[in-house]
């Protein structure tokens, strides 16, 4: 490729990249559907030249792969100029034809709608929306629509938005039939002729794709005997939506207002129990942890710890005093303390948890149930991260010692290990579940152990990162379950979509991360064997990737009734995927210079941590994760 037509294809990449990366810290209003219709234009043009000068046409599965981008362009194109979308507010009995745009106008619906029930669900015996639905009738014909649940009308499709806590209920009313079937032919292209090209191209390594606690004071309430305890741990409760033994209850409870498993030599289930046997004398103990200082000095106290009673001065709460609505220095830790001290409330007021009958129909296996307790009591995931941090240390040590005989063992030890781990929540679960921070960390951990089992057995060196990484992946891991979320699912993430794109994601990301040390002792040391490494794994990293952006994007369509909002966590989700495929054009100087390479590297390394960590900090659809 002449080096004029390299730089034209660099210019266009760099500032397409820079482009999407700057409009996640921009409003959407900024932009006007002519202004994204220029950009794909550009993009486009840029892609088609480089395809042209490439002779593409000449590899069929490069030629289908870069071709399912431009169906992507188009897809966006089309949503630009031809999507209609807007709101319609509908109250109970009340009969509708017509909606409001996006732009304040007055449309036409392509049927009479009338509200017949809205309802929300919930999970039981709470008060936490597990879905929303409207009952609907268009011309006598019933329709019912429900979070990641639409209903398609004549050419438009209704979302279940949102409620106005009257009985009336808010949809997203969208018609973009070419946008959305341009862009999914996209990904579906992109789906299918990514793999085969892997297939075909890395056809051994396709199978990569599938302790410190706080010491509690010692307290002097009454507690119950270690027979009561035993008798209760493996009683089925309904807790937070879920049926669990209550062993796990205890756990979460335990953890969450104390930071420790245990309280002043006493288990969790004891604690709990005494809890809510003796409350007015645990009431008195310090025993809800509190981690900021400066919430620490503004109560006056002078230990990591605070007695309920504390909390109270002449009856008013003092904590509310230093909540100044969500600006202050204060107001995040606040909001924690709160959380402990309700949940202590509840506890005291028998409504934690509900016990369930032995006659229940919804009761467990007792199988499935005495497996949660032993996993409660043995906790598999702190074994597993120190198992894998002694085997990366073992493992630094052989490779200076230049014995790589006894690696695969240890590799072959954290991977199995890890996977039974991760098996075992599964089963206890009841799902794969994927929507809190501390499972997709554990998640990360086993994909890195697996990695490392099938890219680590000739070089030492890649064996004990691996190991390194997949250990500290797991203390992270471990170090998020002490403090639990214990709230159920929002409705919009009670979606099969959930675990099928945070999964993909993530083991992307396992694979991309994997390039960081690399490329760090590339710039220290060049090495031909690390380089290549790092180079064998930015193709599968970038496929699976994209593929977790696209199923995250069919997922976005059916519960919001838009692929692609432009927002935070998705852009700059693209930001890293354009940066790791940047590289993969050999042609370019970023593939052919290994001390470039190794730095583009490290930068596309902080995009993940951007995507995962950053968009945090900014306005998201997907603030919840």
């Amino acid at each position: 490729m002449p080096r004029s037509d390299r730089k034209i294809i660099l210019t266009v990449c760099v500032a397409a990249t820079l482009f999407v990366g700057a409009t996640s810290l921009m409003p959407a209003s900024v932009y006007s559907s002519w202004q994204w219709l220029a950009f794909w234009c550009v993009v486009g043009a840029g892609l088609l030249w480089g395809m042209a000068v490439s002779r593409l046409w000449r590899r069929p599965l490069l030629f289908a792969l870069h071709l399912s981008f431009l169906l992507m362009l188009a897809g966006g194109g089309a949503s630009a100029l031809t999507a209609v979308s807007g709101s319609l507010h509908l109250s109970p009995g009340r009969t509708m034809d017509t909606f409001v745009s996006d732009t304040g106008e007055t449309l036409p619906l392509p049927c009479r709608l009338t509200l017949k029930e809205f309802r929300t669900e919930y999970y039981p015996g709470m008060t936490i929306p597990r879905d929303f639905r409207s009952l609907l009738v268009s011309d006598g014909k019933s329709i019912e629509i429900s979070m990641n649940r639409p209903a398609d009308i004549q050419g438009y499709r209704l979302y279940q938005t949102s409620f106005d806590g009257k009985g009336g209920s808010i949809l997203t009313v969208r018609s973009d039939f070419w946008g959305t079937l341009l862009s999914f032919c996209g990904y579906a292209l992109f789906a299918v002729s990514g793999f085969i090209f892997l297939l075909r191209r890395f056809r051994p390594a396709l199978w990569l794709a599938p302790i410190f606690l706080a010491a509690v004071p010692a307290a002097a309430a009454p507690a119950v005997p270690d027979s009561t305890a035993a008798a209760l741990e493996a009683c089925q409760v309904e807790f937070r939506g879920r049926i669990v033994p209550y062993s796990t209850v205890a756990r979460e409870f335990t953890l969450k207002l104390t930071g420790s498993s245990s309280v002043a030599g006493l288990s969790a289930e004891r604690f709990l129990a005494s809890v809510i046997l003796y409350p007015a004398e645990w009431s008195q103990e310090r025993f809800i942890y509190v981690k900021s200082e400066p919430l620490r000095d503004a109560l006056g106290i002078r230990s990591h710890y605070i007695s309920p009673v504390e909390l109270y001065e002449e009856g008013a709460y003092r904590p509310a005093a230093l909540y100044q609505g969500g600006s202050g220095p204060l107001d995040d830790a606040v909001l924690r303390l709160d959380e402990k001290v309700v949940l202590f409330a509840e506890a005291c007021e028998g409504r934690l948890f509900t016990p369930l009958p032995s006659d229940s129909g919804s009761l467990r296996p007792q199988a499935s149930i005495r497996a949660e307790v032993l996993y409660n009591h043995i906790q598999p995931l702190r074994l597993y991260f120190i198992l894998s941090l002694v085997c990366g240390i073992i493992a630094i040590a052989l490779a200076c010692k230049r014995i790589p005989r006894f690696l695969l063992p240890l590799s072959v030890t954290v991977a199995l290990t890890g996977t039974a781990v991760y098996i075992w929540a599964w089963w206890v679960n009841g799902s794969m579940s994927l929507s809190g921070a501390p499972q997709i960390m554990q998640f990360l951990s086993v994909a890195i152990a697996l990695l490392t089992l099938f890219i680590g057995r000739r070089d030492s060196a890649v064996t004990a990162i691996g190991l390194l990484m997949s250990g500290f992946t797991a203390l992270v891991a471990y170090l998020s379950y002490k403090d639990p979320v214990m709230s159920p699912l929002m409705p919009v993430l009670a979606s099969p979509w959930l675990t099928i794109h945070v999964s993909i994601v993530m083991t992307a990301y396992a694979m991309l991360a994997f390039t960081m040390p690399l490329a760090i002792a590339g710039l220290i040391k060049p090495a031909h064997r690390w380089l290549g490494l790092a180079r064998r794994l930015l193709a599968p990293g970038v496929y699976l990737l994209g593929l977790g952006i696209f199923t995250g994007a069919v997922w976005a369509e059916q519960s919001w009734g838009r692929y692609w909002a432009w927002d935070p966590k998705e852009t700059w989700a693209l930001v890293t995927m354009l940066l790791y495929a940047l590289p993969l054009h050999r042609s370019l100087a970023p593939a052919s210079r290994p001390r470039l390479f190794c730095a583009l590297m490290l930068l596309a390394f902080a995009s993940i941590l951007m995507t995962y960590i950053g968009v945090n900090y900014l306005p998201s659809l997907h603030a919840y994760q």
